[in-house]
C-alpha cells in the first residue's frame, strides 16, 4: 500500500478507532526487501423454523458479526490448485466455468483431524439441534458446541461456544468490529477516506440464506463491485460432527466481465489476554502499528501474550507467514477451563500474499478490548463468470483446568496436536 493508503488506515470508524497502522508501508517494505514484484497497481425471525427455510435478514436482525473460508464454483466444473510456484505467481482460473479452490485441511488430503473429541474429551459428537433458524440468526449446534450466523449482518459469524462459553467479541467490544467477518484483499481495493470501512455488500447487509435438509447454511452477497471489480460472496457453514468443528467455505465468484486479482482476509475478533501461538515462519514483523507486538520464540513456535499489551499505548499489530496452515489461541477467564480456539487453511507464502499484506495477522486493538487473528488466502486472477474458494476449518476444546499456559507450554502444543495432528 501507498503512504495515502496507510493514512486512511488511520482514519477511524466513529465512535470506536481500529488500525491507526504502518500495516501498509511495513508490508510494502517488506516486500521490496525480499524483491516481490507482483504489486498490482438473513435470517428473519419469522421465517420457516426447519432446516428447509430461506432466509433474507432485515436491519432489525443485526447483531453478530464474520466469516471465514473457502467456496466451490456453482458449476461444479474442475478446480484448480490456487498454489503459488516457487516463482510465487498465484495460478490463474482457466475458462468460463473454472473455480480455484483453496483447501484449508489441517492434516491430511481430506481434511480429517487427529482426535475430533479434543484434548480433554468433550462430550459426544451428538446430531444438529434443529432448528437451525432461530431468533433471526442461523445456529449449528452439536455436541457442546454452538456456532451462530447474522445473515441480516453480513452472514458473519456472530458467537461460537462451547459449553456455553463465548470465544467471539461481540458489539460491546467495538460498534463495528466484532464477531468474525470476511474480507476481500487487498485492502486499497476499498480503503478510501472514511478508514478501513469494507464494502457495505460484502460485511454489513443482508446475504440471501438459505438452510439445507442437513443443516448447510449458504449465505449469498448481493453483486458489488469494489475498485473495478464486480463480484458476490458465498459463505457455506458446515457441521463437522464426527470431527466437532465447522467448515467454513468462502466464494469469491467474478460476475463483471474482466480478469481480477482477488484474496480472502479472515478477521477473527477474540477476548483480549489471550495467548495466540503458531508455528514460526521465515517474516516475523512486531513492529507494524504504534506499539511493537512484544513476540516471543519457543519450541519452532511463535507466540504472542496479549497481557503483554501496554494499555493506553496505542495499538499493536505483527505480520508473519507460518508453515503450519493454523493459528491457535488460547483463551483464558473461564471457571471451567480455558478455551482453544484453533482454526486451519491453507499454507501460503509471503509471495503469495495480496499486496500490502502477510499472510498471517494479529492485531490488538486500543482500548484493550479485542484482538484479531488473521489469514489470507493466495492472491489469485479470477476470470468472469468463475469462483475462487478457500475453505477454514475452526475447533473449540476445552483446556483441563490449571493447564500450563505460558510460553513454550508442552501442554498447550499437545492440545493443539490434537487437533490438528501435526
Amino acid at each position: 500500500m501507498n503512504f495515502l493508503c496507510a493514512m486512511l488506515r488511520s482514519s477511524m470508524f466513529v465512535p470506536s478507532p481500529r488500525r491507526s497502522s504502518h500495516f501498509a508501508t511495513a508490508a510494502f517494505g517488506l516486500f521490496l526487501a525480499t524483491a516481490l514484484d507482483a504489486l498490482p497497481g438473513c435470517s428473519d425471525s419469522n421465517q420457516p423454523a426447519g432446516p428447509n427455510g430461506s432466509s433474507g435478514g432485515n436491519a432489525s436482525d443485526a447483531s453478530g458479526a464474520s466469516d471465514s473460508a473457502a467456496v466451490a464454483v456453482d458449476s461444479g466444473a474442475t478446480s484448480n490448485d490456487a498454489g503459488v510456484g516457487a516463482d510465487g505467481d498465484a495460478a490463474a482460473a482457466s475458462g468460463p466455468d473454472a473455480s480455484v479452490t483453496q483447501d484449508g485441511s489441517a492434516t491430511t488430503n481430506d481434511g480429517a483431524v487427529a482426535d475430533g473429541a479434543g484434548a480433554d474429551g468433550d462430550s459426544s459428537a451428538g446430531t444438529l439441534t434443529l432448528p437451525v433458524q432461530r431468533g433471526g440468526l442461523d445456529v449449528l449446534e452439536f455436541g457442546s458446541l454452538q456456532f451462530a450466523v447474522n445473515p441480516a449482518l453480513g452472514a458473519r459469524i456472530v458467537s461460537f461456544k462451547l459449553d456455553g462459553d463465548e470465544l467471539l467479541t461481540d458489539a460491546t467490544a467495538n460498534a463495528m468490529y466484532f464477531g468474525s467477518s470476511l474480507w476481500t484483499s487487498p485492502s486499497t481495493d476499498w480503503v478510501g477516506a472514511a478508514g478501513v470501512i469494507p464494502p457495505a455488500a460484502l460485511d454489513r447487509d443482508p446475504y440471501t440464506t438459505t438452510v439445507s435438509a442437513d443443516g448447510v447454511i449458504t449465505a449469498t452477497s448481493a453483486p458489488f463491485t469494489e475498485n473495478g471489480k464486480t463480484l458476490t460472496v458465498t459463505k457455506v457453514f458446515t457441521a463437522d460432527i464426527p470431527n466437532q468443528a465447522i467448515v467454513i467455505d468462502y466464494k469469491i465468484t467474478n460476475t463483471g466481465t474482466a480478469a481480477f486479482q482477488m484474496a480472502h482476509w479472515e478477521v477473527t475478533r477474540v477476548f483480549p489476554d489471550g495467548l495466540t501461538f503458531f508455528p514460526t515462519g521465515t517474516i516475523t514483523k512486531a513492529d507494524v502499528n504504534t506499539q511493537v507486538m512484544k513476540l516471543q520464540q519457543a519450541q519452532g513456535y511463535t507466540w504472542y501474550d496479549n497481557t503483554t499489551q501496554v494499555k493506553g499505548s496505542g495499538e499493536s499489530q505483527g505480520g508473519f507467514d507460518t508453515p503450519g496452515g493454523f493459528i491457535a489461541q488460547d483463551a483464558p477467564n473461564h471457571p471451567k477451563g480455558d478455551l482453544l480456539f484453533v482454526k486451519t487453511f491453507k499454507v501460503i507464502t509471503a509471495a503469495m500474499a495480496p499486496p500490502g499484506h502477510f499472510p498471517v495477522a494479529v492485531y490488538s486493538s486500543n482500548p484493550h478490548t479485542y484482538v484479531e487473528l488473521e489469514e489470507h488466502s493466495a492472491y489469485t486472477s479470477i476470470a468472469p463468470g468463475t469462483s475462487y474458494t478457500q475453505t477454514v476449518h475452526w475447533y473449540l476444546r476445552r483446556l483441563p483446568v490449571g493447564t500450563d499456559r505460558s510460553i513454550g507450554s508442552a501442554a498447550l502444543l499437545a492440545a493443539t496436536k490434537a487437533v490438528t495432528g501435526k
